[in-house]
């Protein structure tokens, strides 16, 4: 959280409205302001000296967190970048005239050079990476995106893209090993997807139809969530799989037929290969964007066909993913679309990474919706809202919510308590329930 002063956790967090903080000010001021704002809001009866000091530990905490990061870079060379962001577990790495090459480690962002970049130096790094007649497919289209890979620093994307101060490069780094650094040894399901799917989740991949969807903020953790729901499927027999998207991912050695589809950069290309794909009749299809209403549409109509439909959306929130799709109709069609989606929708799962108790590597929380019949009357009935109330049960058997999956991570002490308080919806939920934890030792 990049504010933790008191009055902001109090309003963020719901435990003080607006009037009451800026009536307990008012009395601060009127006393010089030497009186502390937590005294006057116990005086005043808005909270209590425990939550308080629940508060003021919190504060503590994150300021204790701003640590110096340690970064160990080998030089300015291409390969040399690539490898030391790779040995810091960078997500991404940016590079850009004028400016000190970022890295991104854990959800922040560090300096990974102390000096600002030339122009020639960079423009070496985009021609290394995107090969030399990148100047002029840069010229013609502004921006050029190519795969990359490089032993001792993995693979992923690299972008390169004009902007006012010259050019720039945005690297990303795929979390799971490129199909070449995997062994021959087909491993099992579980033991791929154990710390990336809920155990829940995979069931309802097991089940082999219906529409799955994994959710997530936009450029964080979609190849490794597609990869492990693609070992899981992939592990149960003799089936025709196909994945479309930009993209490809690691296969894993099974006994399913495994093909992979490449998307086009607009919607008409993207639904003209999964119409493709859906032609070729597939057990399971993979998507890595249902993102417009042509792709949502056909994923919705290759599921009403019987296959399993594993799609990806950008969203933060099962809710989010839920209210966003049923955006991309007009309001005449929500009958339709609500039906089928209550008939067809198995599980929604979004993940959030969130950096781990060093802050040094990332974890990922999940918020997790199994669609049953309570499920499916919310659906049916769009309102959407309530699929927060339901997820808030205790009892598990429609999912869990994103505070109780971080709440649970704090216990095992795989986070921090300010890096979850700040994502946290029911906040005051969260400051009762951690009053007296002992976090588990990692």
């Amino acid at each position: 959280m990049d504010d933790l002063r008191l009055g902001t956790i109090l309003l963020c967090g719901g435990i003080v409205d607006e009037s009451d903080l800026e009536r307990c000010l008012a009395i601060q001021e009127l006393t010089g302001g030497v009186r502390p704002l937590g005294q006057i809001l116990c005086e005043q009866g808005l909270i209590d000296e425990r939550t308080l000091d629940r508060l003021l530990d919190l504060q503590r905490e994150q300021r204790a967190t701003a640590q110096d990061f340690s970064i160990t870079v080998d030089g300015l060379a291409t390969q040399a970048l690539l490898r030391s962001a790779h040995a810091n577990n960078a997500e991404e790495l940016v590079i850009s005239e004028g400016r000190n090459v970022r890295m991104k480690v854990a959800a922040s962002w560090h300096d990974l050079t102390e000096e600002p970049l030339r122009g020639p130096e960079v423009w070496d790094f985009v021609r290394e990476m995107l090969g030399t007649s990148v100047l002029e497919e840069l010229a013609d289209r502004h921006f050029v995106a190519r795969q990359w890979q490089l032993e001792g620093a993995g693979r992923g994307m690299a972008t390169a893209f004009r902007q006012f101060d010259g050019v720039a490069v945005r690297v990303t780094f795929a979390a799971a090993p490129s199909t070449s650094e995997q062994t021959d040894e087909p491993q099992a399901p579980a033991a791929v997807t154990a710390d990336i799917l809920p155990a829940e989740f995979s069931q309802r991949l097991r089940s082999g139809r219906g529409l799955v969807l994994l959710v997530g903020e936009r450029g964080i953790g979609r190849s490794s969530g597609l990869e492990a729901a693609l070992h899981n499927v992939a592990g149960q027999g003799q089936q025709y799989v196909v994945y479309v998207g930009d993209e490809p991912i690691a296969v894993p050695a099974s006994e399913a037929l495994i093909a992979q589809r490449k998307f086009g950069w607009s919607t008409a290309e993207r639904a003209a290969a999964m119409r493709s794909a859906i032609r070729e009749d597939p057990d399971i299809l993979l998507c890595a964007d249902v993102g417009a209403p042509e792709t949502f549409e056909l994923a919705l109509r290759a599921a009403e066909g019987g296959r399993l439909v594993i799609a990806y959306l950008d969203a933060g929130r099962v809710k989010d993913a839920l209210a966003r799709i049923l955006n991309f109709y007009p309001n005449y069609d929500l009958p339709r679309v609500r039906s089928s989606l209550a008939a067809v929708l198995r599980a929604v799962l979004a993940r959030h990474q969130l950096p781990d108790a060093n802050h040094r590597g990332a974890v990922y929380a999940t918020e997790l919706l199994l669609v049953e019949d309570p499920a499916r009357e919310i659906l049916r009935g769009g309102k959407i809202d309530d699929i927060t109330l339901l997820l808030r049960m205790e009892d598990d058997a429609a999912g869990h919510s994103l505070d109780r999956s971080m709440f649970q991570l704090l216990t095992d002490g795989k986070v921090r308590m300010p890096d979850i308080f700040a994502r946290c919806e029911e906040k005051a939920w969260l400051l009762e329930r951690t009053q007296n934890l002992e976090t588990k030792e990692i």
